[in-house]
């Protein structure tokens, strides 16, 4: 299997936050590369890049695990209490993706960590 690249894209309806990740899928299952693509908002695009750091080399599934801790210990500035919910679009972008990849992989999941956004 060759690499394929899965796009998540999550957009609140009540915000103007959008973030799409993209997730490179290596033929093991593992993520070979993370890339992202934000509204124009620094600590979005912060909480993205931090994000896209930690799942390189991860395997795919893993994602569906994470929380937004995953973000809170790997951004350079600490989020305002009141912008915490940037963690959240860019963790569940990533969800949607690796949900894309487990779909037509004909990979089920049936655990905790997904939003019914995403079902």
């Amino acid at each position: 299997m060759m690499e394929k690249t899965y796009t998540g894209t999550m957009q609140p309806l009540d915000a103007k936050e959008w973030a799409a990740i993209t997730l490179t899928a290596a033929a093991n299952g593992d993520i070979a590369a993370a890339d992202f693509d934000c509204a124009d908002d620094p600590l979005l695009r912060e909480c993205c890049k931090a994000l896209c750091g930690v799942l390189v080399d991860k395997p795919i599934c893993d994602v569906m695990q994470m929380n937004n801790n995953a973000v809170y210990y790997n951004v350079e500035h600490d989020l305002p209490r009141d912008r915490l919910y940037l963690a959240s679009i860019a963790v569940q972008a990533a969800k949607k993706a690796a949900l894309a990849y487990l779909n037509e992989n004909g990979i089920p999941y049936e655990g905790e960590g997904i939003c019914d956004c995403l079902k």
